[in-house]
């Protein structure tokens, strides 16, 4: 099995699609919200990006017009959804995440795990040699690589058991979660909860959606460290929870950064060229 393991090649066209949802994610906040929505001033302070500490090298703290890290922005995640040339976009679109999330005063979760995501890539896509991340690869990475792109793959797979794992023990021990009413609460929230007419839809089946839930993450948990088929089957089990969760709350981005995570865990190529 350990052979096995280190033997893979997790370059492939799901990779390539997990880059792209997750570069589409941040595209969509990007041009649909202004630069005043994006930063809002709090407290009395005034509009703009936190530029304190670390944050100060963000891509909008270096003291360009506001519109040019925002189009930089724009340009580098159109090239990385392409999929063109994974080699060369895989650290701007690393400096990016890490930009938008450090400028950001409240960033979600999402945010945060583009971030992480897109730094995880890194060792992976620094020896693909593929024109496109679309494509099978025809060449096998040399060796110093290959071991690069592997322990990058199995942090990754990490990263979902501790996501799903969270969500689940966070969720465990709130009262209104192991009561079933958690669904009801959550389509009641005044800024994420759902439209009346869906929340009377799903309201009678609420205790059914909250272990339903909780089932779900627990298999999406569990599914990192099981083999390639049992990932894949977690791809469609995410996308279904996520796209619940975007019918009911309307977290676009969320659920596409979540299901491009599942999609670069269960990465494998079939590709001959693999070692």
């Amino acid at each position: 099995m350990l052979n096995r393991l280190l033997a893979a090649d997790p370059r492939s066209p799901l990779l390539g699609a997990a880059r792209s949802l997750v570069a589409a994610a941040q595209l969509l906040t990007l041009m649909s919200t202004s630069d005043t929505g994006l930063f809002p001033g709090l407290d009395g302070a005034p509009d703009g990006p936190l530029c304190t500490g670390l944050r100060a090298t963000s891509l909008w703290c270096l003291g360009f017009d506001p519109v040019i890290p925002r189009w930089t922005a724009i340009v580098v995640l159109l090239a990385v959804a392409s999929g063109y040339r994974p080699k060369w976009t895989c650290v701007p679109h690393w400096y990016v995440a890490f930009s938008f999330t450090a400028a950001l005063i409240a960033p979600n979760g999402g945010e945060h795990i583009s971030k992480i995501l897109a730094l995880l890539l890194i060792p992976m896509l620094l020896g693909d040699d593929r024109r496109w991340h679309w494509t099978q690869p025809r060449t096998p990475m040399s060796p110093r690589w290959h071991g690069a792109a592997v322990a990058s793959h199995l942090a990754i797979r990490a990263q979902v058991a501790y996501v799903y794992g969270s969500a689940v023990w966070f969720k465990l021990r709130e009262p209104e979660w192991r009561s079933r009413d958690a669904m009801h609460y959550a389509m009641q929230d005044a800024y994420f909860g759902a439209t009346p007419a869906i929340a009377e839809l799903i309201d009678g089946v609420g205790p059914v959606l909250t272990w339903g839930t909780i089932a779900a993450e627990a298999f999406l948990a569990v599914s990192a460290f099981c083999g390639l088929r049992i990932r894949r089957w977690a791809v469609l089990v995410g996308a279904a929870l996520h796209a619940g969760i975007l019918v009911v709350l309307g977290l676009v981005g969320f659920g596409l950064v979540m299901v491009g995570l599942l999609l670069a865990s269960a990465s494998r190529s079939s590709s001959p060229a693999d070692p």
